[in-house]
């Protein structure tokens, strides 16, 4: 093996233990969903104006009433 072949070989193995160690470590920990429902409202700036759900046979359609 020449000296080029050696220093991309230790460069793999460097940067491979370098990401479990960080794995291991929890540098970055897991993102977990809440559990339930999670409800929104689609609402204006101030909160008087909101989407309202509609049921179609198509499937659910979010309907927003805007004043002209």
């Amino acid at each position: 093996m020449n000296d080029k072949s050696l220093k991309i070989l230790f460069g793999i193995i460097a940067v491979n233990l370098t990401l479990q160690t960080i794995n291991q470590i929890g540098l970055f920990p897991n993102a977990n969903a809440a559990s339930g429902i999670q409800k929104i409202a689609l609402c204006d700036e101030y909160g008087r104006v909101c989407a309202e759900m509609e049921r179609h046979v198509s499937g659910n359609r979010i309907r927003v009433e805007t004043e002209q």
